[in-house]
């Protein structure tokens, strides 16, 4: 019934928007996962193309991307399998929330790494950063959040959670937990 829903929304965002072409989002994820994220999550749904605003899907698409800004791949635990960074929606209103999906026998696990809060899931994003080192921000640095860290090493691919145009959060799985620090676009 979600799907079903689900499809409609997408059909009507696309009409509305004039597009005539499939959502971006909708293919970069797995049934498996899309019907385990709506059992585990059920007030959000995965993410559409048009959760975020069509001049960001624009940009993004200038740059390489698939114009989808809610859903990044990459191997962030070191396991070889590929894992998924999800910017899901929220059913009312506009807000999201991030959850990291890892592969496991016989389904997925999921991690929240972080929601929005007071920004709206349309200005918020998702994406994959390479293994290096992530400094936060000097303005960050001073006034660090609790959990946060000044500087993290990543072993591995991270998954990034952000603001368009704004502050954004870098995320590394190290020895079976999830470092974060601010940093800024």
């Amino acid at each position: 019934m979600r799907s079903a829903a689900a499809g409609w929304l997408a059909a009507s965002a696309m009409a509305v928007c004039g597009q005539a072409h499939a959502d971006a989002c909708e293919p970069l994820i797995p049934r498996s996962l899309a019907d385990a994220l709506a059992r585990a999550f059920p007030g959000y749904r995965t993410p559409f193309e048009y959760d975020n605003a069509p001049e960001d899907i624009r940009d993004d698409r200038s740059r390489g991307g698939t114009g989808c800004l809610g859903v990044g791949t990459a191997d962030f635990t070191g396991d070889g399998k590929k894992d998924y960074v999800i910017g899901l929606t929220s059913f009312k209103g506009n807000a999201g929330l991030a959850v990291v999906a890892l592969p496991e026998k016989g389904g997925w696990r999921f991690e929240r790494l972080q929601g929005w809060g007071e920004h709206a899931r349309s200005s918020g994003y998702v994406t994959v950063v390479r293994p290096g080192r992530y400094e936060a921000t000097p303005s960050s640095a001073r006034r660090l959040q609790p959990g946060a860290r000044q500087s993290v090493d990543c072993p591995h691919w991270g998954a990034r959670i952000g603001t368009v145009e704004a502050s954004g959060t870098v995320y590394c799985y190290l020895n079976g937990r999830w470092l974060h620090v601010p940093v800024s676009d």
